[in-house]
């Protein structure tokens, strides 16, 4: 028996004993004594009174009891809230383990804020490289690139740091890039950015310096993105929106994916081999590129030399 309910039977058993003692009392002073009435009333007041002491008693241990039980129900909540959050945490970090994937974003406000080579971390991504860099590109059909939205002071560092990588003896990354273009046939004649087709000669000369290592494609226009694969380990993924114009398509931000497990990446290791495979793309040439050199994007033919405040920045990639 518990404490509580011993405590209850003291009570009302002794509740019971005075209850009887009044009465008995009071009824011998109702039958000897001229003051029954002073007499009744004692015996009302006491029976009230102690009808309220038993009636607190039993609320006070009523709200004990109901205290007590909620009380025990809110560790018992407690503890297997703490059991499934433990549980919970476990299986991220067993999961976070097993994947090792990390996801990083750049938008394209933060990516104009760049500088230098290390404040771009989609550059910092590629130079990590090992075994090799393959890049799914993006022409429009006016010979736009999108990625002339992203306004950066750093891009020859950056275009410069690269190649320097991929000429590495130490470090023999293989580079292949693909871009997509409205025609294929046309290739990359209708290309109107400067420091892309510097970027493209560039690549043509690695490939004559590095072989099969370094090579440049032009694909039909099948996917409204562009991406980049780090080894089998990184992926930077660029999405577009269309700017002011309704028709201009320009880089809305960057998702930067480290993922060892190639969960994700081989989704867009597939998307590769299908564009290797498909049959309107082929090898760009020299003679594929426009003769003329074409002004730098965002600094008029012509113009002198610009103040070093003024030049708008670009960014490899």
């Amino acid at each position: 028996m518990s404490r509580t309910e011993k405590r209850r039977r003291i009570v009302v058993t002794a509740s019971g004993a005075l209850i009887a003692a009044i009465l008995g009392a009071a009824t011998q002073e109702l039958l000897d004594t001229r003051l029954r009435l002073a007499a009744a009333v004692v015996v009302v007041v006491s029976l009230g009174t102690i009808a309220s002491i038993a009636a607190l008693m039993a609320l006070v241990e009523s709200r004990s009891t109901a205290d007590a039980e909620l009380v025990t129900e809110m560790r018992t909540a407690t503890a297997d809230h703490d059991r499934l959050t433990r549980s919970l945490g476990n299986e991220i970090r067993t999961l976070s383990q097993h994947i090792g994937m990390r996801v990083d974003t750049m938008m394209l406000s933060e990516l104009n804020k760049a500088t230098s080579v290390e404040d771009d971390r989609t550059v910092q991504l590629m130079l990590t490289a090992t075994r090799e860099i393959r890049i799914l590109d993006l022409l429009l059909e006016d010979g736009q690139w999108p990625n002339d939205a992203i306004v950066q002071s750093h891009q020859d560092n950056a275009f410069d740091a690269f190649v320097e990588m991929l000429r590495q003896p130490v470090r023999p990354v293989a580079y292949k890039r693909v871009i997509q273009v409205s025609d294929p046939a046309n290739s990359l004649r209708r290309a109107r950015t400067g420091r892309l087709l510097k970027h493209c000669r560039d690549i043509l000369a690695l490939q004559q310096e590095k072989g099969h290592r370094a090579s440049l494609r032009v694909t039909r226009r099948r996917f409204p993105f562009k991406f980049i694969l780090v080894d089998d380990t990184g992926l930077v993924l660029q999405l577009q929106e269309y700017g002011g114009h309704g028709e201009e398509l320009r880089v809305w931000g960057e998702v930067l994916v480290v993922d060892p497990g190639s969960q994700l990446i081989g989704v867009f290791r597939d998307i590769w081999d299908e564009i290797v495979d498909d049959p309107t793309t082929r090898t760009v040439t020299a003679a594929d590129l426009p003769t003329a050199d074409l002004p730098t994007a965002g600094v008029p033919a012509g113009a002198g030399t610009p103040d070093p405040d003024d030049c708008p920045l670009r960014r490899s990639g």
